[in-house]
Parts: C-alpha cells; structure tokens; sequence
C-alpha cells in the first residue's frame, strides 16, 4: 500500500523546463503501522523534518519544488524537482546532519521520469478523485445519495466547440441551465442521476473526451443537496 500527497495544481501543467532534475528524500519509519506508514509521536517528528527541510531551502534560495510526498512500506519519501544539484545538496546535507537518528537516503535522478510515472495522477484518476470529492461534500451536507439529483456539466472555450458539445449532450438527453449562450465562452447542461460514484465518472470521463475532441474545457459539475 502506497499514499501520494501530491502538488495538485502542477498536476494540471506541464512540468516546468527549469526543474529537470528529481531528488527523492527517503526516511525510514522507525515504529511503522501494519500499512506502512508512521504513528504517533513519530508522525508529527517526520511532519516537522520535513517543514524544517522546505525551510533551509528557502533559506537558502534554492530553486525547486516539493512535488509529492510518499508514505510506504516503512519509508516516508519527500520528492523535489529542482533547478540544479550543486544549490540543492549543501542544506539537504546540513538537514541530514541535524537528523543523524534517521538513516536519512537521497536518491537522484534527471528529468521528470520519476514524477510522471509513479506520481503524477493520470486524467482518469483526476476525474474520479474530483467527482469523489464533490459526492462526498453532498452527503456530508445531508444529500440522500439514493435519490436522484440534478447534475450541472461545466464546459468552457470557443463558441464553436461550446455549440458542438451542447448539441450532442441534448441529444443524449441533457438539458440546458438557462439560455445557451455559447458566446459566453460558458455553457451548463444538466443531468439527473444518483450519487452513484461510478456512474458519474463514466458521465465524467465522456465529457473530457467529448471536450477534448471539440477542443474545449470540461470544467467539472456541481448540484443543489437533495434530502
């Protein structure tokens, strides 16, 4: 069992051109749980070496980005991209040596093969995280996941595209909330389904794709609480 923390928003870009290389920050879990990951009074120690590992970079300017965390196995691994390795290893030695109880590893790689093969989530996994996300919000806020709600697509982009979608989503049996108005550059379509979590995602994935092909953005869905 691995768990990701991961930088949502560099998620959604391309990986930037000056942080070709990738440091892997590996700390071994003293008195690991049976999932692999740390307890109590440790966990809150390897929260505060990491704060205290972000600090002496910015301290010293060090171009880079934490990019993900992973717990796994016995091993907490904190992951920076970073600009160029002769900045970044003088206070990742010197946090090293504040540390010495901890068998701490840096494993050093180029590029963004690293990232973008065990981290950065696929567009299948957004969806289903977001759309998870959202479901979860309403039944926390008192939603009857059993009973039928009135799903609200958000797609945004050209007049053209925006038109090509609208169409095809009405004849699937959408309908529009309020006046379409492509040259908004915004339209809303509107399904009633229940808060099944799978079904929606299938609903999901179609619209990206349906986006996609008509060079637009599929911007996610909202829908009022249902009692």
């Amino acid at each position: 069992m691995m768990f990701v923390s991961f930088d949502a928003a560099l998620a959604r870009e391309e990986p930037p051109e000056e942080l070709q290389f990738c440091a892997r920050v590996m700390i071994p879990i003293r008195t690991p749980n049976d999932a692999g990951g740390p307890v109590s009074p440790e966990s809150e120690l390897l929260w505060e070496m990491e704060d205290a590992l972000v600090a002496q970079l910015q301290k010293d300017n060090v171009r880079c980005r934490l990019v993900a965390r992973l717990t796994y196995n016995g091993v907490r691994e904190v992951v920076f991209q970073l600009h160029d390795w002769d900045s970044f290893r003088p206070p990742v030695g010197l946090w090293i040596m504040q540390h010495k109880d901890y068998e701490i590893d840096v494993s050093e790689h180029d590029g963004w093969g690293f990232y973008e093969d065990c981290i950065r989530p696929r567009v299948e996994d957004q969806i289903l995280m977001a759309d998870r996300s959202v479901i979860d919000s309403l039944i926390e806020n008192g939603s009857d996941p059993e009973k039928e709600h009135s799903l609200e697509f958000v797609f945004v982009g050209s007049p053209d595209g925006l038109s090509r979608v609208a169409t095809a989503l009405q004849d699937r049996g959408y309908d529009p909330v309020g006046k379409i108005d492509i040259s908004s550059g915004k339209i809303v379509l509107a399904r009633k389904l229940v808060l099944d979590l799978s079904l929606i995602v299938d609903e999901s994935l179609s619209h990206h794709a349906l986006a996609e092909e008509a060079g637009i953005e599929f911007d996610g869905w909202g829908a009022a609480i249902v009692k």
